[in-house]
């Protein structure tokens, strides 16, 4: 499983995505979706990613999900 490294920050500002971005989609604390931005609309509030906690692919709306950035990741089991 993907995880964020210790260099990971909550955006409110999605001008900076970019194509490859690792996120996780979150609510109440907890991580909902986690993946790579394969797909972009900042201007829509929106991107896809590649979920690697469900395996599917996931459109993530901003304003339903805090959302988290990092752009390193390692491999380590999923714990939450």
């Amino acid at each position: 499983m993907i995880s964020l490294t210790s260099e990971k920050f909550r955006s409110y500002d999605f001008s900076h995505v970019c194509l490859g971005d690792l996120i996780e989609a979150r609510q109440n604390q907890k991580v909902h979706h986690r993946g790579h931005i394969e797909e972009a609309h900042p201007e829509l509030g929106v991107f896809w990613i590649q979920d690697t906690i469900t395996g599917t692919r996931r459109l993530i709306d901003f304003d339903s999900f805090e959302i988290f950035f990092g752009r390193q990741a390692e491999e380590v089991p999923l714990t939450v």
